[in-house]
């Protein structure tokens, strides 16, 4: 990964808020859905 790619300001806004949803809207809703699954019982045998 030492290859730099050049970006402009506005792609590296768009990354800095995609980046900020994922941790703040998408981690949070997918830790709820995993603690669902185990309520389920065996995560590899749940589909949900």
């Amino acid at each position: 990964m030492s290859d730099r790619i050049p970006m402009t300001k506005s792609g590296l806004q768009r990354l800095k808020e995609d980046l900020k949803r994922l941790k703040s809207v998408e981690k949070p809703k997918n830790v709820r859905d995993i603690e669902e699954a185990r309520a389920h019982g065996d995560l590899s045998e749940n589909a949900e």
